[in-house]
């Protein structure tokens, strides 16, 4: 029986290798969805969801159905989706403007703050009921970053800056895109289900060694993958041909980088591409409107992005390739719910937007080019882990080889390594072992 104490939980975690029960037992999902989803600092949404007093978004981080919800005084509210009477989801909807939040059930109303407003036959209320004390629950803690929103259900903990810490920059990276400074995720979802452990999605964002076998079907003759990019002619190269010798991963993809930071955070360098010859009337028409809001020295500097892939864990990826921001949601031990929010850039012309909204249709949807691959890999690797002639699984590649970086205040790695992965492991018994 697995009474979840650290040292126990810490035997399943060794230099080099993860014990298999990670992604199959029952009693460690239960754990993890109380001491990591309950405690850490998760996303809960951006704001340019609810641009206007009463807009509303209806979540669940982990299993924690939530009220995303602008307030009547402009501010975002983060309120539990349950009521305070009897317990009902409150909203039902996935998104709305309301100006008060009513249960079906018993006629309870609240404002948009969460308070309770009205108790319907309040005649048959107990003697000393106070409505101040039946407000909606909401997350014990609440930050936001350039639009982020990240909320924790812990009163205690690391606060907000030193969870995000240098993880600032990447969202900066993506933000500092856009020439009003802000980007928006209005533009719909997409949404599906995989079989297999959450963290299985976890380490693929992180992971570029799959990239040539995994996504070989995305790659043409000369070795290079399709076209990502609104006004690139052609994709990174991937895979290097070489005459009478089989294939194999090319330097330039060799050549990436992986970062680490604390909490399990981490991202990949940006990938090689010709920055120069990008061009299309839609790209060419948001660099002048970007140029127009920071000057051409600025905006060559903000076209040549650092980062790839990055990850706020233990739920939120943001991909500056392919721009979306995608939210990762534990529901069983083997099924994962993944939302992909397309990124439009504030004031980048519509054809712009439109672009990048249409590429990420072919590369991160449920039916798209890439994600299918990586879709097949998790099933395929929760099936194999039900196999109990062996118990670990190996993350060994590049230990010993990590370095400092300065720049970054990072660790860094080959990104073909995986001292990412191993990172997160040691977040993940930080935050299993710190609650028990």
């Amino acid at each position: 029986m697995f009474d979840g104490t650290p040292d126990e939980i810490s035997k399943l975690i060794e230099p080099g290798r993860v014990h298999r029960r990670v992604y199959t037992d029952e009693d460690i999902f239960e754990l993890e969805m109380e001491r990591i989803f309950n405690r850490a600092w998760m996303f809960a949404g951006h704001t340019s969801q609810i641009p206007n007093i009463g807009d509303y978004i209806t979540t669940d981080i982990g299993r924690q159905p939530i009220i995303f919800i602008r307030h009547k005084d402009g501010s975002p509210q983060v309120l539990l989706n349950r009521c305070a009477h009897r317990g009902p989801k409150l909203c039902n909807d996935p998104c709305g403007n309301a100006r008060a939040l009513t249960c079906l059930y018993h006629g309870w109303s609240y404002d948009t703050d969460g308070s309770l407003i009205d108790v319907a036959m309040p005649e048959g209320s107990a003697p000393h009921f106070d409505k101040k004390d039946f407000g909606l629950a909401k997350a014990a803690r609440m930050g936001e970053y350039r639009g982020f929103i990240f909320v924790s259900f812990a009163e205690k903990g690391a606060s907000f800056d030193e969870f995000l810490g240098p993880m600032k920059a990447n969202i900066d990276d993506l933000v500092d895109r856009a020439p009003e400074g802000a980007i928006s995720l209005d533009a719909g979802i997409h949404r599906y289900f995989f079989r297999g452990n959450w963290k299985l999605q976890v380490e693929n964002v992180l992971d570029s060694y799959h990239v040539p076998f995994s996504h070989a079907s995305t790659v043409n003759k000369k070795g290079e993958q399709f076209s990502r990019r609104e006004g690139d002619k052609e994709g990174a190269q991937v895979i290097d041909e070489k005459k009478g010798k089989k294939e194999s991963t090319s330097d330039v993809w060799k050549g990436r980088r992986s970062y680490v930071v604390d909490f399990g955070h981490g991202w990949t360098s940006n990938t090689e591409l010709k920055e120069g010859e990008r061009s299309s009337p839609a790209y060419d028409a948001y660099k002048e409107a970007l140029a127009a809001k920071v000057g051409h020295e600025r905006m060559e500097e903000i076209l040549a992005p650092e980062f790839h892939n990055s990850l706020l864990y233990p739920n939120c990826s943001i991909m500056g390739l392919n721009m979306h921001v995608r939210v990762i949601r534990p529901v069983t031990t083997d099924l994962t719910e993944v939302t992909v929010y397309p990124v439009k850039l504030v004031g980048a012309p519509d054809e712009m937007n439109a672009a990048n909204i249409r590429l990420l249709n072919v590369t991160h949807s449920a039916a798209s080019f890439v994600q299918t691959d990586d879709l097949e890999a998790f099933r395929r690797t929760q099936v194999g882990l039900q196999s109990v002639q062996s118990d670990w699984i190996d993350l060994s590649r590049g230990m010993g080889e990590e370095q400092a970086d300065s720049h970054y205040n990072a660790t860094s790695e080959s990104a073909m390594h995986e001292m990412a992965i191993r990172a997160q492991y040691q977040a993940w018994l930080y935050y299993m072992c710190e609650a028990a």
